[in-house]
């Protein structure tokens, strides 16, 4: 099989997004390009790489090899080209980036800025997502560099550095609703409040600990994934949810939404830039791990 890199590049992406339009937009190139590239890819395997209809789009298992073959080609490609640019008089090279966008927009550009200063010649590819998913990113090889919230055992193999610490809050509508009215009870009837959580992660984690000490059974409004469909969701009085206190103060609908405080408290979440510790062996990842502590 002849070896296009860029026709990699596009499959993996649509392996990870499992959008044809979401791929087509974020790597600039059109539907019937990018379908005309899967297609090409699957006439080489002689197999077909995606199981698609109307409704979904899903990898078939030769799909999930050949993702698995694409991403060590892809690295192998991006290792070699970086062992390459070392010998040249500057670091050069791409380092890829998973985070929130409540860590693009609050603490990553200071942790970023040293780098970016001592390394202008290193492209950096930034991708915002759900911050639960950050470590399944750096599992898959999809990205270098995840900021993630930091659990007390870190997995082995895994690298990570704390960068923030955040306490954890209850938000409520802070216009008049049901929520809102029973929140102001004191004391709080939980087992009355409409809840909304996050559907996985450490925030979920800590929000059910909390209730459970309290002998509570919440009553679930919904499970989202992502703050910002969360907060979305209080700011329209359907209920009260679950976050950390950064986010909130970050949020653009802050002035919609109302902090709880509870005693006692939700915990804190740490947060942090993680890596896979066999990537040190990474020039840039080694310049970059290195370069936190100048920031």
């Amino acid at each position: 099989m002849s070896m296009d890199y860029d026709a990699l590049r596009l499959f993996v992406h649509l392996a990870r997004t499992l959008h044809f339009t979401r791929t087509s937009r974020e790597c600039h190139i059109s539907l019937s390009a990018l379908s005309r590239t899967i297609q090409r890819l699957e006439a080489e395997l002689g197999r077909p790489l995606f199981a698609r209809d109307r409704r979904s789009v899903a990898l078939t298992p030769e799909g999930e090899l050949f993702y698995e073959h694409a991403v060590e080609t892809l690295e192998r490609f991006r290792t070699l080209k970086e062992r390459v640019a070392t010998g040249a008089p500057a670091l050069a090279g791409t380092l890829r980036i998973f985070a929130s966008v409540t860590a693009v927009q609050s603490f990553l550009p200071r942790v970023l800025r040293s780098f970016r200063r001592a390394y202008p010649n290193v492209q950096i590819e930034l991708e915002t997502g759900y911050a639960a998913n950050a470590l399944a990113m750096l599992d898959r090889g999809g990205v270098d560099v995840t900021v993630a919230a930091v659990p007390e055992r870190v997995p082995a193999g895994l690298l990570s550095r704390v960068v923030v610490v955040t306490p954890l809050v209850f938000v409520a509508p802070s216009a008049d609703s049901d929520a809102a009215a029973l929140v102001a009870l004191r004391p709080v009837p939980w087992e009355r409040v409409p809840i909304i959580l996050p559907a996985a992660g450490l925030v979920r984690t800590a929000a059910d600990r909390w209730f459970k000490r309290r002998k509570v059974a919440p009553q679930l409004y919904g499970e989202v994934m992502g703050h910002e469909a969360l907060l979305s969701l209080v700011s329209l009085g359907c209920g009260v949810g679950v976050v950390p206190r950064l986010v909130a103060d970050r949020s653009p609908l802050r002035a919609e939404l109302r902090v709880i405080d509870v005693e006692p408290g939700l915990g804190d979440l740490r947060v942090g830039i993680c890596i896979e510790r066999r990537a040190l062996k990474k020039p840039i990842v080694r310049a970059f791990w290195d370069s936190i502590d100048r920031s």
